[in-house]
């Protein structure tokens, strides 16, 4: 066979699958998915390109945006290294480290200023300070550059913005940094200062002064606000929709554009974890809050800058152009969905129609006509359809009258075998008889088994409560107690509401004689019997339960093989009782109920009856 017969032959033998829905497939495979593929491939492709062109343009604009930071960055090295060749700078920190060398000298300490030569010491300062003035003003952005001499003296001239409060908090440091570096420049991190009772950030530049014979006689620092940052990132910001985050070698923050990681360290961030190389791209962020992050690092001076742009932001022109095509692409494949539809449901009306009928067939209604009024082959179908459904109602009737008459025969039959009366009737006369020749006992037994029998044959209803069940479970245990003494004892339930609730009629002693005839073990001693209740949804459970020897498995596989047995086994060991009622259960209330048997063998065997709670009963709440 070919490989298309192979695909045609699977086609129409799946039955699990309606016309409707077959004609349906072959139309979304052949329409609505062409259509939906071509669609979502194209959206993929213009977001990726949008992307794309994104991640390239903001990548060009970060490169100059660092080229401005680094030239910045070096411009305010070179302010630094001109201490070290004007001599007026050089001339004033050496009189300023002798000044304070001899003071020091002298009086043990630099403690007491108050006692210093105030002329010498405005010398020096006019002397470093006029340069600095000069200094200030090189580049545009530095707030300012402070001069120290070797002992931690700064000099500096008060421009509008004020000087740094805290220098003394910054020297040691600075000095250390200056020192190690051996006269080269070192870029230190945002710092947050106050001056003229205003906090604002600055990052610095700080290097070694070194004379002309490579001696160090102090230290200078150039200040540059973080606004020129500001400046030079603000243009980035507002192009890309996005943030801007600037960070050291350390990880430390330069500069945030939101300001909300200003002077932290980002070491352990998640954000940074991402970032592999000197430069690249990555998402960041759930779905509906995704951004996109382009990052680069300085060659110069080694910062980041890491740029986030939010994904709604770049993609908005993408998702509007994505929105128009797939509302287009929706609206012709509902547009055919209809069409098809229709189609689709008036070819396949009349074969609906003699589906509905077969169910109504299947349920067992059988009193259907197909009302057919085509000449096709639905029509050639519906008129074969009626006329087996005429022969199968004919059939069925003949079977019913058979199957009626042969029931009334064996019932017949078997009132002929017994007359129950007559042996109830003769069992009153043993008792009177034992009664007078003064025998109790006998007369006693004699009684009870005729109640018994009488109950077994009371006319009436086959269903009682189960309290008269129970009475008669009760009178059959208390005949046995004339033979067996207390080897058997009998646990009922305590609630009274359960005695209420209505069951089969001779429903327990079968399975009660049974426990007793086969679950006694002299070994374990008296045989306990227990009936329990229980419920579970629209069902309830009545539990015989006894402990005595069991059953081993094949055992049991056996007596359940019975249970299930369309015919009685021409003899069993045990269970002939126990069959008698799962039967009769099945006949009155359904195939779903019935009796279930679990037994381990030297544990005890457990008979569970399963009825249905009945609709006046509601159901008992235990």
């Amino acid at each position: 066979m070919s490989k298309w017969g192979s695909r045609l032959r699977i086609w129409t033998e799946w039955p699990s699958t309606r016309m409707e829905a077959k004609l349906l497939i072959v139309f979304v495979l052949l329409i609505l998915l062409p259509i939906a593929l071509l669609t979502l491939f194209s959206a993929q492709r213009y977001t990726q390109t949008i992307e794309s062109n994104t991640v390239s343009y903001a990548s060009e604009l970060t490169d100059k945006m660092i080229s401005k930071l680094d030239d910045y960055t070096v411009d305010m090295k070179k302010i630094s290294i001109i201490p070290s060749y004007l001599d007026e700078i050089q001339a004033g920190l050496k009189l300023s480290n002798d000044y304070y060398a001899k003071e020091l000298e002298a009086k043990g300490s630099l403690t007491d200023q108050a006692a210093a030569d105030d002329t010498v010491r405005l010398k020096i300062q006019r002397k470093i300070e006029s340069s600095i003035y000069f200094m200030n003003n090189i580049k545009e952005g530095t707030s300012n550059v402070y001069l120290f001499d070797r002992y931690g003296n700064p000099y500096y001239v008060i421009k509008s913005g004020g000087v740094r409060s805290d220098l003394s908090d910054y020297y040691g440091n600075w000095k250390q940094i200056a020192h190690e570096a051996n006269g080269k420049p070192v870029l230190v991190s945002t710092q947050e200062v106050t001056s003229v009772n205003r906090k604002h950030y600055v990052f610095t530049v700080v290097r070694e002064i070194i004379d002309k014979s490579y001696n160090p006689i102090g230290i200078i620092a150039v200040d540059a606000n973080i606004s020129v940052i500001t400046n030079i990132v603000q243009d980035l910001d507002a192009t890309t929709h996005g943030t801007t985050l600037i960070l050291d070698e350390q990880k430390n923050v330069i500069y945030d554009s939101e300001q909300k990681y200003l002077l932290q360290n980002l070491s352990e961030n998640e954000l940074l974890k991402q970032v592999t190389g000197t430069e690249g791209s990555f998402h960041i962020g759930e779905k509906g809050q995704s951004q996109l992050v382009i990052y680069r690092k300085s060659e110069v001076s080694g910062w980041l800058m890491l740029i986030s742009i939010p994904e709604k932001q770049l993609m908005s022109a993408a998702l509007r152009t994505r929105n128009y095509t797939t509302a287009a692409a929706i609206s012709t494949m509902c547009l055919a969905l209809v069409i098809s539809l229709i189609t689709i449901f008036a070819l396949t009306k009349p074969l609906r129609s003699l589906v509905k009928v077969m169910k109504q067939v299947q349920s067992g209604k059988l009193d259907v006509i197909f009302p057919f009024k085509r000449r096709d082959e639905v029509g050639m179908v519906g008129n074969a359809f009626n006329r087996m459904m005429a022969r199968i109602k004919s059939l069925i009737e003949d079977i019913y009258r058979i199957e009626q008459r042969k029931k009334q025969i064996e019932l017949e039959s078997l009132q002929r075998q017994i007359n129950p009366h007559f042996i109830y009737n003769t069992l009153e006369s043993i008792r009177m008889t034992a009664v007078i020749n003064d025998d109790p006992e006998v007369g006693q037994m004699v009684q009870l088994l005729g109640q018994q029998l009488r109950y077994s044959i009371h006319a009436g209803s086959e269903v009682v409560q189960a309290e008269l069940e129970w009475e008669h479970l009760r009178m059959y245990m208390e005949l046995l107690s004339y033979r067996y003494g207390t080897r058997y004892s009998l646990k009922l339930p305590e609630d009274p509401a359960i005695g209420k609730i209505e069951v089969m009629k001779l429903l327990f002693q079968p399975i009660v004689e049974n426990a007793i005839n086969h679950a006694y073990d002299e070994q374990t001693g008296d045989l306990v019997i227990s009936i329990g209740y229980m419920q579970a949804g629209a069902d309830q459970y009545f539990i015989v339960k006894d402990e005595g020897s069991g059953m081993d498995e094949n055992a049991l596989l056996r007596l359940r093989s019975m249970l299930e047995a369309e015919e009685m086994p021409e003899y069993e060991g045990r269970g002939i009782g126990l069959r008698n009622v799962n039967e009769r259960l099945k006949l009155r209330y359904g195939v779903a109920y019935g009796i279930t048997v679990d037994s381990v063998q030297g544990e005890g065997t457990k008979v569970s009856i399963k009825l249905p709670i009945h609709p006046k009963q509601g159901g008992i709440l235990l």
